[in-house]
């Protein structure tokens, strides 16, 4: 009953989310330390407030409006007076938010030199770039490019950030296989900081997974035997990963046959540790290996107490009652095949009632519900109960840059644990929640541009009103007299042209001497009438006129050009009104400049509406991925549980056959 170490080793080591996955998870954030790598000195202040906005956002932990910030500013005239320092920051947000492509962009502009021109990025520049560029391709599980952009690196960066390098080109030469080189003081000389545990422990695992157990145990000891001055959390994991190094050990001198020391090992795990049921299981085969049958009851009864949730002890079932029987015990052994059998159907009906309950639509409610609290967090998992399904989304890692500290989704469920610790999952749960906040964005917005089309119509409407009123009451009535001015002008012009009147265009004076003119020859003729003599006046009178008429003539071209002018000037401002007055109604009767803003708002409903529906896609699809994930979990538990169900039947039956045998005999 005993599942071979290798396998151990490789289900425990690439699994367990403070191992391996603390690496892999890393590779997605941008610590709050970049930052601070990113300035050379402390800044009181900023050159361009742009830049200032987005580093606001960046400290209030709003990554997405300061890629936004930044990403507007770039559209513009781009951020001036702090060097690459805003490429910087854009690209590691864009690849922490999984904007894989807009990262590498910004990352391979920054490596690019152009000497002609006198630009050469300085070495913390292409440092940051190179390393976030790594951990791009890291990302995509290019491990051979990762490690080349990793080897670009120069010892001068930060040495918070190189250690984190340190320990991923660590886990690039396990991931190749290449592990020879690795010896503890070469470890101890990459100056890996908190990464060093972690490290020991995977080239322990490593290998163990390779048959070197040997080596496997050098490293674990090593572990095993290292101390810690943090608290809290940090600390805790610490001891979980000492935790999981005994076990390791203990394994390891299992398959070597050293059953004595294999439980000393055990027995230095916490019973209240993440890894005391595997312990305890070990302990027990320990103990069957030295054929001590009683004493391995012990670590067996304790581990069946806990919940059938757990591997190990859903593996005492089985394993208690062979213990009985090797104690030739049939009885207990029957009473505890048939405890098991129990316990495995209850199990193996919860575990279907989980797989019937955790559907598409309950992951969405899930995944799109509200975070909870770190103190609502402790206070759920202060319950210990694991045997009830509970799944809450954190509100410290609500987004990407925090993953590698928190896993956004926690469960208490042992059968889900694992599998929403795991990397991938996270992942696809922060795509999910991102993609459920477009989508409640872009909800909201259908009303509001409803909103926007009603009050451009009600705008339009009075508007239509106002102007034309104002046709009305204006340009109308301007355009009516200006009509009736250049009609008797042009009236007056073209009589004046026919007869030939140049008094007509005489200057007051002129016109008022030959009005005098004509007077006095009516004035004459009725002398005349009386028998006067008039030759004398006559002849002068006709002296005077021929003056004024002559005067007249002089200025009759001069005038006859300026009444033609204002002729010409009245037609201009008659048309300009006309055009004016017809431009109105063009505008009342179609509202022809509300039009582009009505266009627009109904092309942004149709693109909304496309959006939606693609988003809606995309979150259905990406739902059923998960769905898909955590049935596929349950279902191999549920496989599990009924391969033991099948041996707990084989058993009680095995031992009924035996006992009517016996007495029959």
């Amino acid at each position: 009953m005993m599942r071979p170490l290798a396998e151990w080793f490789a289900r425990k080591s690439t699994s367990s989310p403070v191992v391996i996955a603390a690496l892999l998870c890393s590779s997605l954030s941008f610590s709050t330390h970049a930052a601070a790598m990113l300035e050379s000195a402390p800044k009181t202040s900023v050159a361009d407030l742009r830049y200032g906005v987005a580093l606001y956002h960046y400290y209030q932990q709003d990554y997405l409006q300061s890629l936004s910030e930044l990403m507007v500013a770039d559209a513009r005239d781009g951020i001036h007076g702090h060097g690459d320092n805003p490429e910087l920051i854009a690209g590691g947000v864009s690849l922490a938010f999984g904007m894989q492509n807009h990262a590498e962009k910004l990352f391979s502009e920054l490596l690019q030199d152009n000497p002609a021109h006198g630009v050469r990025r300085p070495q913390a520049v292409r440092d940051a770039a190179w390393f976030y560029l790594g951990k791009l391709q890291y990302a995509r599980s290019d491990w051979s490019a990762a490690g080349l952009s990793f080897d670009r690196v120069s010892d001068k960066f930060n040495p918070d950030v190189l250690s984190e390098m340190h320990a991923l080109q660590l886990n690039l030469h396990i991931k190749n296989n290449d592990i020879a080189p690795y010896s503890i003081k070469k470890i101890k000389a990459e100056k890996l900081a908190n990464w060093e545990p972690y490290a020991l422990y995977n080239i322990g695992a490593a290998n163990a997974r390779s048959g070197n157990m040997n080596a496997a145990q050098k490293f674990f000891r090593e572990l095993a035997n290292s101390t810690t001055e943090t608290e809290g959390s940090t600390r805790n994991e610490f001891l979980t990963l000492q935790d999981k190094t005994h076990t390791a050990i203990g394994y390891s001198l299992l398959q070597e046959k050293n059953y004595i020391w294999a439980v000393e090992e055990f027995q230095k795990v916490r019973l209240e540790g993440l890894e005391s049921n595997q312990a305890l299981l070990g302990y027990g085969w320990a103990a069957i290996a030295q054929e001590k049958y009683a004493e391995a009851i012990r670590p067996w009864q304790l581990l069946q107490k806990r919940s059938l949730l757990y591997p190990a002890a859903q593996e005492a079932l089985l394993a208690l009652p062979f213990a009985y029987e090797k104690l030739n015990a049939p009885g207990d052994a029957l009473h505890e095949y048939e405890n098991a059998e129990q316990l495995l159907e209850k199990e193996i009906d919860l575990v279907r009632d989980m797989r019937e309950t955790l559907t598409r639509g309950e992951l969405l409610t899930l995944v799109g519900s509200k975070p909870v609290s770190v103190s609502e967090l402790k206070a759920l998992e202060a319950k210990n109960d694991p045997t009830t399904l509970t799944a809450v989304v954190t509100d410290d890692g609500q987004n990407w840059l925090k993953i590698n500290s928190t896993s956004i989704i926690k469960t208490r469920s042992i059968y889900l644990r694992e599998l929403f610790a795991g990397n991938e999952f996270q992942v696809g749960v922060l795509d999910l929640r991102d993609l459920l906040k477009l989508q409640k964005l872009l909800q909201d917005w259908q009303p509001k541009l409803i909103a926007y089309l009603e009050l451009l119509e009600q705008k339009q409407a009075l508007r239509q009103l106002q102007e034309l009123q104002l046709t009305q009451q204006s340009f109308s009535k301007k355009e009516s007299d200006l009509q009736q001015q250049r009609d008797a002008l042009f009236a007056r012009i073209n009589t004046i042209k026919a007869s030939d009147d140049y008094l007509a265009l005489a200057d007051e004076p002129t016109r008022k001497a030959y009005g005098a003119i004509e007077r006095s020859e009516a004035t004459l003729q009725r002398m005349t009438a009386d028998g006067q003599d008039i030759s004398e006046y006559k002849d002068r009178l006709h002296i005077v006129r021929g003056l004024l008429l002559w005067r007249a003539a002089q200025n009759f071209v001069a005038g006859l050009w300026e009444n033609e002018t204002l002729a010409q000037q009245i037609d201009s401002s008659l048309a300009k009104v006309k055009a004016s007055r017809e431009k109105i109604e063009l505008v009342t009767a179609t509202g022809v400049d509300m039009q582009p803003m009505v266009l627009r708002i109904q092309q942004q409903q149709a693109q909304l509406q496309d959006q939606l529906a693609k988003i809606d896609l995309e979150i259905a699809a990406r739902s059923e991925q998960l769905r898909l994930q955590v049935d596929k979990r349950l279902e191999a538990h549920e496989k599990r549980l009924n391969r033991y169900l099948a041996q707990s039947h084989l058993a009680v039956a095995r031992l009924y056959d035996t006992a009517l045998r016996n007495q029959a005999q």
